[in-house]
């Protein structure tokens, strides 16, 4: 019998969610303004999102794809421009909650075996702790993708803490996806806001969970890190040398950052495979799972290829396409 093969990044937002939204802006704090190209959603007084590209709402595009490209599982993540963490936290919390009920509810009934990722309130810990228990569960979610930027708190900060504890407890892996960018004047008109901010982000919540000591005090949380880890795998050398030659970098207790390298699992998503086989070399063959970023214009429109090109052995390319993932988010278990 052939192994599943498992993407682990893909978004998508149940139109359920959409509609309830349309009917109830108040309970939401989410306003749907319809437009030619797609819908767009205002989140609070955040300014309305581009419209949205069609299959992101549309879970028969997604299928047709990883049916095309020879995926069996996708592990459906949230949409995280209208996460909602600048909505005042009962809002919010009713946002999470509907993203996860319909995502839930549109996976049960797609054919085939796909799972979802929750959605949760970051601003208020306590409360994303809670949501994150439901979705799992209640509602059979098997983890949470969280923006990399907690409204401008590092995710290492203790205040954190509850809801990383809540992921440990119910083994459910923690997706860090950047989606909110501090403004940077030079991103400019070259795309760099996605080049270069988003891996940015992605490194800068990596840094703040070894940095600020979470992974140590919990340390049976998993987190994986899309766009191959940022910077992280690839810089962890100059992170080493700031721990010795620094006393910021230890301010907080942590050990060597090149120790905390397993900690964390990293998607495909790099584009290259070259950069794929360092990272296997340096993170492990175990610590990588397939990404293709699905439907986005950055994303991997071809995700096995690049396992396939890196030069991996046959053991390495069975256990990223699909093996790791399945250990990682339970498939194989009976919630």
């Amino acid at each position: 019998m052939t192994a599943s093969v498992v993407d682990v990044h893909l978004h998508f937002l149940a139109p359920r969610a959409i509609e309830s939204a349309r009917r109830a802006p108040e309970r939401y704090g989410v306003r749907v303004l319809d437009d030619a190209a797609g819908p767009r959603l205002a989140i609070g007084a955040e300014p309305p999102t581009r419209p949205l590209l069609e299959p992101l709402y549309t879970l028969e595009r997604h299928l047709s794809f990883l049916d095309a490209q020879g995926i069996d599982t996708g592990i459906f993540g949230p949409l995280m421009d209208v996460a909602g963490y600048s909505l005042p936290v009962r809002q919010g919390a009713s946002w999470a909650r509907l993203q996860n009920e319909a995502l839930a509810a549109a996976l049960a009934e797609a054919p085939g075996r796909h799972h979802g990722l929750a959605t949760v309130p970051l601003q208020e810990p306590k409360l994303a702790a809670d949501e994150l228990r439901v979705a799992v569960r209640s509602l059979g979610l098997r983890g949470a993708m969280v923006d990399p930027n907690g409204l401008g708190q590092p995710l290492g900060d203790r205040a954190f803490d509850p809801f990383w504890q809540a992921a440990a407890e119910l083994g459910a892996p923690v997706i860090l996806h950047p989606f909110l960018l501090e403004a940077v004047e030079r991103f400019g008109r070259h795309y760099l806001h996605n080049l270069v901010g988003y891996p940015f982000e992605t490194t800068l919540g990596a840094a703040s969970l070894v940095l600020g000591g979470a992974l140590d005090r919990i340390p049976s949380l998993d987190v994986v890190l899309v766009h191959g880890g940022g910077l992280f795998p690839y810089h962890v050398g100059r992170f080493d040398r700031a721990h010795r030659a620094r006393p910021e970098a230890r301010a907080d207790g942590a050990g060597l950052p090149s120790g905390y390298l397993r900690r964390f699992h990293y998607d495909t998503l790099v584009q290259s495979a070259r950069a794929l086989a360092f990272l296997v070399r340096t993170v492990g063959e175990d610590r990588v799972v397939l990404g293709s970023d699905h439907p986005f214009w950055m994303g991997d429109p071809e995700p096995l290829a690049v396992v396939r090109d890196a030069g991996l052995t046959v053991e390495a390319q069975a256990a990223i396409r699909g093996a790791n993932a399945t250990r990682l988010f339970r498939l194989d278990a009976g919630r």
